[in-house]
């Protein structure tokens, strides 16, 4: 199934008041979006809070290699406006960020569980377990159940592909067909 891209205009946040002088411009929504998720084109059950800044990266699905790459250090520019809006999000996209949620809750409850199974071995003098403990500890638990736990926990806030064009005036969605179509009735039903 090929993706659309669907383009909504932004104008800036008549309540925006900018508390520091670097501050970036607050922008919103010129229309409302339609009642459909736009990853899966299925009815809303509910809207989630959505920011989009207008530098940086595209609203890429968070994987290991773009995780590694943000983390390189680079000189980034200065995001200038950020439109804030609800973004419609059905029952999948919804099962989807628990289901991260839970991942990443689980891969945190692994370490504190392997420093209490060292506690316990370490308190019932069973030495053989010493060391095979140890290093599941400090080669194995920390570093990549904290990792696990990042990636998972930053994948449970990607729930559509949107992005700013290059001037920040307006908001590109990548969308399935039928919101689409929802965007261009309500387009039709509104001249």
């Amino acid at each position: 199934m090929t993706r659309a891209r669907v383009v909504f205009d932004t104008e800036v946040n008549p309540d925006w008041i900018p508390i520091f002088a670097a501050a970036p411009m607050e922008l919103v929504l010129t229309e409302p979006m339609p009642g459909l998720c736009s990853e899966h084109g299925l009815t809303a059950s509910e809207t989630r809070s959505c920011a989009v800044n207008s530098s940086g990266p595209l609203s890429e699905l968070p994987t290991p290699r773009a995780m590694l790459r943000s983390m390189k250090p680079k000189r980034r520019e200065p995001v200038l406006a950020r439109v804030r809006f609800d973004c419609p999000a059905c029952e999948v996209c919804l099962h989807e960020v628990r289901r991260f949620r839970r991942i990443a809750l689980l891969a945190l409850l692994a370490v504190p569980l392997t420093i209490a199974a060292v506690l316990i071995a370490r308190a019932l003098e069973l030495e053989p377990l010493y060391i095979p403990l140890a290093f599941a500890i400090a080669p194995g638990c920390m570093p990549i159940a904290l990792l696990v736990a990042m990636l998972y926990w930053s994948r449970s806030g990607y729930f559509a592909d949107v992005w700013m064009n290059e001037t920040a005036d307006q908001l590109i969605v990548s969308a399935h067909p039928d919101f689409v179509a929802a965007v261009e009735q309500n387009r039709a039903g509104n001249r």
